[in-house]
């Protein structure tokens, strides 16, 4: 690796990993009073911080374990070019989302809009939890051939921009909350402009993290074999944290509660019953499948 390009690097992973850690302190210290009367300038930043967070998520961390060794396996230069077309085609995934967002909201209306996306992300997230647990599997249908035969026969470049451009669909089933706290801003714009800026910023939030790792990756510093060693409490952790969220958004979402606010004034017993059932039943097929694992011994 010649100087200059060393250099490069440094600087591009140092500035990568300064703002990584600008962004999560960020984000740990925003009240939810402002997420709720955010401005435009306010949505753009929390879509940015919210996309660094999705990487700790069990749907978007395998994508390290896919662009790492790719990039790693060609020259230094070769190697972050293609982690930054993975990153691209990731970004433009997440901006289609944003724009199908915004017609959503433009042909439905924010208050029809919110109820179904709070059930939708609420089951996709729940129902991801369950797996994770190993309580079923869930093939999903662009993980069926994570490198198709047709994407193998191009070259390095263009198969790593189509591989971030199916494989960003990963991060749409796996909710985390400020993601769709930016799909309610998006559908109640209902401006399709906003919706793809805010989804592609929101993108290139999720692939920073994932350059930064590759960039370290080049250096010798294997941080793909400390999450593998890491990666079965990363996934418990990741499982309970997804079924809560969608024990929560569930009844949100079929009550019209708006959100996280599921206790309100008068206290709603039913959407409060709904979500301890929800947090219970993991418990109890886990119980069970153990049971009749031991059974069968």
């Amino acid at each position: 690796m010649n100087n200059n390009l060393t250099k490069i690097l440094i600087t591009v992973a140092t500035t990568i990993f300064i703002i990584f850690i600008l962004g999560l302190i960020w984000l740990a210290s925003i009240k939810q009073q402002t997420i709720a009367g955010g401005t435009f300038g306010f949505m753009s930043l929390l879509s940015f911080t919210s996309g660094l967070s999705m990487i700790v998520l069990p749907c978007t961390l395998p994508l390290v374990f896919i662009i790492v060794p790719l990039a790693m396996s060609k020259d230094y230069a070769k190697g972050l070019i293609m982690a930054l077309l993975f990153g691209l085609g990731l970004s433009l995934t997440i901006t289609f989302y944003g724009i199908a967002m915004a017609y959503l909201g433009e042909i439905l209306g924010i208050k029809a809009a919110t109820p179904l996306l709070l059930i939708v992300a609420g089951l996709a997230g729940y129902i991801f939890g369950l797996s994770q647990f190993n309580l079923f599997k869930i093939r999903l249908p662009f993980f069926a051939s994570i490198m198709p035969e047709k994407l193998q026969q191009k070259g390095d470049y263009i198969k790593s921009f189509f591989l971030g451009l199916l494989l960003g669909n990963a991060g749409i089933g796996c909710p985390n909350p400020l993601f769709y706290v930016l799909l309610f801003y998006i559908a109640g714009t209902a401006n399709i402009a906003s919706g793809a800026l805010l989804g592609f910023i929101h993108g290139i939030g999720r692939a920073l993290p994932i350059i930064l790792l590759t960039i370290l990756a080049m250096f010798g510093f294997q941080s793909t074999k400390a999450l593998i060693e890491y990666r079965l409490s990363i996934a418990s952790i990741s499982a309970w944290l997804l079924i809560l969220i969608g024990a929560f958004l569930i009844p949100a979402g079929i009550f019209n509660l708006r959100g996280w606010w599921i206790i309100d004034v008068p206290i709603h017993w039913a959407a409060i019953s709904l979500s301890i059932a929800l947090i219970i039943l993991p418990i109890l097929l886990k119980k069970y499948l153990k049971k009749e694992g031991n059974g069968n011994d």
